[in-house]
């Protein structure tokens, strides 16, 4: 990179950008986006000069498991100015999901705690959730992030290694679904068919993000669709 270009980033987000020196932290924080790059189609500024970073290929080799990984990404926020809590996998789902796949997988499961280090928290508030404690009382074969965390300090970076392990990830919409794009395979992604932002097209099917790492990108808006699909699909 040339020395005169700089990458404003987010506080807690350098570790992101690990294969550029010249970076700046800044703490700002728009809620505003280009549109474009909700759309199901990619946006223009992927179509020149652009590439993106090989994350899978950077980051594999560093965990390895008895049984195949299975990558679940989880949120539990007010979004959308506080409009709400839509876009999560619900206990109920979680549940039955473990109940599912626990058996022919090792299920990695990710979600950031309230006040995470090395995570970025914008505006929309993390709010009590009790799925922890239902992976401690109901599915202890179950891992979390946290268990890893002794072994890589960086929440980011461990994100990255977790998924490099896995070929199945299944993530809620938003950030947590573009950054599990870039590792291959197969991208389930919940949209919630209620709030703001519900309906973009790219948490729909073959969507641009495709494009991050020649994921198979699948979208659905609602808990037994997913059920039914991975059942058939990846049992």
């Amino acid at each position: 990179m040339n020395k005169d270009i700089f990458l404003y980033l987010k506080p807690n987000l350098e570790s992101l950008y690990y294969f550029t020196k010249n970076k700046k932290t800044k703490n700002i924080f728009s809620t505003s986006n280009d549109i474009n790059t909700y759309s199901n189609t990619r946006p223009n500024f992927t179509k020149r000069n652009w590439s993106p970073p090989l994350l899978k290929e950077d980051f594999k080799g560093y965990f390895e498991f008895d049984k195949p990984s299975l990558i679940i990404q989880n949120k539990y926020t007010m979004e959308f100015s506080n409009e709400g809590i839509f876009n999560f996998f619900s206990l109920e789902f979680l549940d039955s999901f473990f109940k599912n796949f626990k058996k022919n997988y090792q299920i990695i499961y990710i979600r950031p705690k309230p006040g995470q280090s090395n995570y970025y928290e914008d505006k929309n508030e993390i709010k009590p959730f009790k799925d922890y404690e239902l992976i401690k009382e109901s599915h202890p074969d179950v891992k979390t992030i946290y268990d890893f965390l002794n072994d890589e300090k960086d929440f980011n970076i461990l994100q990255f290694k977790l998924h490099a392990t896995s070929d199945k990830h299944l993530s809620v919409s938003g950030g947590n679904a573009c950054l599990a794009a870039y590792f291959g395979g197969e991208l389930i992604i919940f949209d919630s068919p209620n709030g703001e932002g519900s309906g973009r097209g790219i948490w729909k099917d073959d969507s641009w993000l495709k494009h991050l790492s020649g994921s198979k990108i699948k979208g659905f808006n609602n808990y037994n669709d997913i059920i039914n699909y991975t059942n058939k699909k990846w049992k």
